[in-house]
C-alpha cells in the first residue's frame, strides 16, 4: 500500500487535504490525474492537533474511502510510510 497527501480546491480559501492509501503508483495516480480519471483513496486518516487517527475516530459512520475529482487536484505527496507509523 501506497500513502498519500491529495490536497484539493473544493471552493474555500484553505482547500481540503485527503489522506489515504492506494495500491496505486505514484506515476499511475498522477496519470490518472493527467487523464481526467478519478482517484480513490481507502483508510482515510484525519490530523488533530499534531496527531493522526484513523478516520474512524472522528466518524465511525462512513466507510472510510474517497473518490477524488481530478480536476479539483492542487498537490499530490507520497508518504515515505503508514502515517500512523511515522507520526509517533
Amino acid at each position: 500500500m501506497n500513502w498519500y497527501k491529495i490536497e484539493v480546491d473544493d471552493g474555500t480559501p484553505r482547500g481540503y487535504t485527503y489522506v489515504g492509501a492506494s495500491e496505486e503508483s505514484f506515476e499511475s495516480i498522477s496519470n490518472k490525474i493527467m487523464l481526467n480519471e478519478v482517484i480513490r483513496l481507502d483508510d482515510l486518516l484525519y490530523k488533530k492537533d499534531g496527531e493522526v487517527f484513523k478516520w474512524e475516530h472522528w466518524d465511525n459512520t462512513l466507510i472510510p474511502s474517497v473518490y477524488i475529482n481530478p480536476k479539483n487536484v492542487v498537490t499530490i505527496m507520497q508518504f515515505k510510510d503508514d502515517p500512523l507509523v511515522i507520526s509517533k
